[in-house]
């Protein structure tokens, strides 16, 4: 499916949501009235593919530029997000973790880099960035064992690949829809990999971040099938991924979200 016809300028905000009525009505509110105030063309794009109430909630939001897209199976984080972006209308393209973990005026801040750049990333890991609550310490080791292993396998020159709150020009956006293929957690290193891969510049920026320990990540069911997808990625854009059969690549695709 191709992108939809885009609008000049503007900002095109998605947000995956899967089970997550109570933290997207908390993010809407704290974001929409700042992004009212800027008088610039913006839409929140909400990609509901759970079984709970997120649909309504965003509906209730309808009339201040909130477009739904339902989904009746789980897409994954990665796989929302593409889906997201297909109806992306403005020059700006970015999305953010449901439970809002960067403050609007810092969105704001990082929209404004990419005058300079073509995709800004969020860091809680580089000098400057702070958090609000700290991270549980198995999630902190968790993360930069992940680090260590995105910088030795794909030589990522970014310290934080998780961070929740990414930001695109709409051209790069437009090409991550032919390129990225993985749907899992994994999706924002494989994003990265392909912005490093097609020479777009990146910039990491250090943020005032929100760790929510209500999270519904399952960080330690996630990591294996995180890790064979990078190994995967890796694989498949080397020399021996010309090698690989299509079968096996279509089973990768189903059982760990696409490689």
């Amino acid at each position: 499916m191709e992108s939809v016809a885009p609008a000049s300028g503007g900002l095109s905000i998605i947000i995956p949501a899967w089970n997550e009525e109570d933290r997207l009505v908390r993010t809407l509110d704290r974001y929409l009235p700042s992004l009212e105030s800027r008088k610039e063309p913006f839409e929140v794009i909400v990609v509901a593919d759970g079984d709970d109430h997120t649909s309504e909630v965003a509906q209730q939001y309808a009339d201040r530029n909130v477009k739904l897209l339902r989904f009746p199976n789980k897409l994954g984080k990665g796989g929302a997000i593409l889906e997201g972006m297909r109806e992306a209308r403005y020059d700006v393209v970015g999305y953010v973790d449901a439970d809002g973990p960067i403050s609007p005026e810092e969105m704001h801040s990082l929209v404004g880099l990419l005058g300079e750049v073509d995709c800004v990333i969020a860091s809680r890991w580089i000098r400057g960035a702070s958090g609000v609550q700290s991270e549980p310490l198995f999630n902190r080791f968790a993360g930069r064992v992940w680090n260590l292993l995105t910088r030795s396998l794909l030589f990522l020159p970014i310290r934080d690949t998780q961070c929740g709150a990414k930001f695109f020009k709409r051209t790069l956006a437009t090409s991550l829809l032919r390129t990225v293929h993985i749907t899992n957690r994994a999706f924002d290193v494989a994003v990265l990999f392909h912005v490093k891969k097609s020479g777009h510049r990146m910039l990491e920026v250090p943020v005032r971040w929100k760790h929510d320990p209500s999270t519904r990540m399952p960080i330690t069911m996630a990591i294996p099938v995180m890790f064979l997808s990078i190994v995967g990625l890796r694989v498949m854009n080397s020399p021996l991924g010309r090698r690989v059969p299509p079968r096996l690549v279509r089973w990768l695709a189903a059982e760990f979200g696409g490689i």
